[in-house]
């Protein structure tokens, strides 16, 4: 009787061990299965805020442009004619001017104008557009340089001062002592000194932001340079190089006849000059033979 209620037993704990078995490799079945799907929506959820980021750049606030633009032209007070309409029509003004006459070519006086202009930043592009019709466009530059921090620094330290000078008059409408009263308006007047130099800082930056800086120089001369581009035509270029040359030949034509012309009285004192050497030569050389 015993031993049939030993097998029992055993056998019992044997069924009890075994069905531990089985529900613990189910539960582990079930965990690896769900372990993928964990690990998958972590990582999906990681590119989306990364992609957010990258297509979320953070714009800058405060961006000076200046724009550098050299022209040529034949007509130059009609350039500088156009020129000042374009300013008035799109609201703009010049900062700077200058018109040197000093550049001589084929014996005439050139000149050349050298202007610096102020646009308002919603103005940009048509006053750009508008400058193709004054001249030809030989080259031009953009450069954009972005103040921001710089902006922001100003304002934050601008911030400090003033509570520091209203901390100044605190004390100052408490003081008693002349002494005090010396140290804290000789700090008053340190702290106003640098809020103003922080204020003016700020109102130069929105300017330079607000209105954009163009260069401009007009450059006069006797002929436009050929703009050839890869799309121009090999007749086209055939027709420029004629017209070169020609250009090229009048000009040495014309240098060389200004030149005779220049050279001429020389030449007609020198050989007046030489003559009478001559002459002298000959009659002392005869006075001498006899």
């Amino acid at each position: 009787m015993m031993k049939k209620f030993q097998k029992f037993l055993a056998l019992t704990i044997t069924l009890f061990l075994l069905l531990l078995s089985v529900v613990g490799c189910g539960a582990k079945k079930s965990s690896d299965s769900n372990a993928p799907n964990k690990i998958s929506s972590v990582s999906t959820e990681t590119v989306e805020d990364s992609e957010n980021i990258e297509t979320s750049p953070l714009e800058p606030e405060k961006v000076i442009t200046t724009v550098f633009i050299h022209l040529e032209t034949t007509e130059f007070e009609k350039a500088n004619q156009n020129l000042n309409a374009l300013i008035s029509k799109h609201k703009a003004y010049i900062e700077n001017s200058q018109i040197n006459y000093n550049k001589y070519y084929n014996n005439k006086s050139y000149r050349n104008g050298s202007y610096m202009i102020r646009v308002p930043k919603d103005n940009i592009s048509p006053f750009k557009s508008g400058l193709n019709g004054i001249g030809n466009v030989i080259s031009e530059n953009t450069t954009k340089q972005d103040v921001t921090k710089e902006y922001r620094d100003t304002k934050s330290r601008l911030k400090v001062i003033e509570v520091k000078e209203e901390r100044i008059l605190a004390l100052l409408s408490k003081a008693e002592k002349m002494e005090d009263i010396i140290k804290l308006e000789n700090e008053l007047s340190k702290t106003i000194y640098e809020k103003e130099k922080l204020n003016t800082n700020l109102m130069t930056i929105d300017d330079k932001v607000d209105f954009s800086t163009f260069e401009i120089n007009i450059e006069e001369v006797e002929r436009l340079t050929n703009q050839e581009t890869t799309d121009t035509t090999f007749g086209n270029k055939l027709i420029n190089a004629f017209t070169d040359s020609w250009f090229s030949f009048k000009n040495v034509l014309e240098e060389l006849i200004i030149s005779i012309v220049y050279i001429f009285p020389f030449a007609v004192v020198i050989g007046i000059i030489v003559y009478f050497i001559i002459k002298f030569l000959k009659k002392r050389k005869n006075s001498t033979k006899e």
